[in-house]
């Protein structure tokens, strides 16, 4: 099934139909990871450099998770090296701990009763799709693909908090990263969360995400949650940390071909 809800400007768009496309060559195979927008490597070792810049210029990105942190400032420079532009992020990650935090913030504190928080699906009118793509666009996020946000193509949740009007006014998401029967199947990514700025400062991104958590946990068997935090967002990370999403010795790895990036 290729992919019909897609937004963004075009360039926007093509990139992820070049995700999706390359996803539908590597599906299955242990090394690699996608939750709707690039493939990536999940397995770093001695070809992650190679890996990565062949990833960069067939799809605009390479990323390499779970990269140990000791490793990240040769393994960037040697991709500056080739002419692709380089990034990284803390990699945080909760295993049981972020489920028992999430079940304590849930029976602790209620959600506003002016509020109604409910799950994407496959009936969900297109019109709130787009409107939580622009919820998340105006946080800073990117798109992705309305059939994943719906969980229809890899095991998700795309959890959403309306307001009276039936508007987004805050989101957060788990999908899926690696295939069934590899050994990082139970590995899950966590985030996307993000709050209409009226809205902001009475913990509804961290009410959805643990309870993205919690459902992952026990629907899909999800065992880790994983999320790319910037080193100078401290705010991100004291609110991962209180969900029990901490950080670790890894990094996310990130090289851009920006010309691919551009293509439309």
């Amino acid at each position: 099934m290729a992919y019909t809800e897609l937004f963004g400007n075009p360039a926007h768009r093509t990139f992820l139909r070049r995700g999706e496309n390359l996803w539908r060559v590597v599906q299955g195979h242990p090394r690699y990871a996608y939750y709707g927008t690039v493939v990536s490597l999940s397995d770093p070792g001695e070809d992650t450099a190679e890996i990565m810049t062949s990833l960069a210029r067939l799809q605009g990105l390479g990323m390499c998770f779970y990269y140990p942190k000791t490793g990240a400032t040769a393994l960037l420079a040697g991709l500056k090296a080739k002419g692709l532009r380089t990034a990284q992020s803390l990699y945080h990650r909760g295993g049981r701990a972020a489920y028992e935090a999430s079940k304590t913030l849930l029976n602790s504190k209620t959600a506003p009763e002016n509020l109604t928080i409910s799950r994407l699906d496959a009936t969900t009118p297109e019109t709130v799709i787009k409107a939580t793509v622009e919820l998340c666009q105006s946080c800073g996020l990117s798109a992705m693909p309305g059939e994943i946000m719906r969980g229809s193509v890899i095991p998700g949740i795309n959890l959403i908090a309306t307001d009276v009007s039936g508007t987004p006014v805050a989101t957060a998401a788990s999908y899926a990263m690696h295939a069934p029967d590899t050994p990082r199947a139970t590995e899950a990514f966590w985030g996307v969360l993000a709050t209409q700025k009226d809205y902001r400062g009475q913990g509804l991104a961290a009410r959805l995400g643990a309870l993205a958590i919690v459902y992952m946990w026990e629907n899909e068997g999800m065992r880790a949650f994983n999320t790319g935090i910037k080193a100078e967002n401290l705010a991100s990370q004291a609110a991962c940390a209180k969900l029990g999403v901490l950080n670790t010795d890894w990094v996310t790895a990130f090289c851009f071909d920006d010309e691919r990036l551009a293509a439309q």
